[in-house]
């Protein structure tokens, strides 16, 4: 083996440190910057008018209309619901699960109002009120 010097041996570290941090890190060009830029752009613009079809297409397939209404519904489990629909001058009282939809009665006079269903709270007003109460 040969014996090199103190700077013969410091100039042989510097080359492999040189070859090793130019083969790690590569120099990224100003073109490539923007090529991944625009390509990003194109993937959010995408994305945004995907989204506005698809609200669009909800929209347009529910005609919305006051033919059919909830009027009240409750929760009673993860998937199960009550709701009661007002059809034609009759009341439904729907059971809802995740796999079915039951009419459990069927009202011929209107048993709550749409009106007495909006006057209860929700839990933003209900929250507002607690606030309230907290502060005095």
């Amino acid at each position: 083996m040969a014996q090199h010097s103190m700077s013969d041996q410091i100039t042989i570290i510097a080359d492999k440190a040189d070859n090793a941090a130019g083969a790690i890190a590569p120099v990224v060009g100003g073109g490539e910057l923007l090529g991944m830029g625009v390509s990003m752009a194109v993937v959010i613009a995408t994305i945004l008018v995907l989204g506005w079809f698809y609200s669009r297409s909800r929209l347009a397939g529910s005609g919305a209309s006051d033919l059919i209404n909830v009027v009240a519904t409750r929760a009673l489990g993860p998937k199960e619901r009550l709701i009661i629909v007002e059809i034609a001058d009759h009341q439904l009282l729907l059971g809802l699960t995740s796999t079915s939809v039951q009419t459990l009665h069927v009202f011929d006079t209107p048993v709550v109002t749409v009106t007495e269903a909006a006057v209860r709270p929700g839990f933003a007003e209900r929250l507002k009120a607690a606030v309230k109460e907290i502060r005095q």
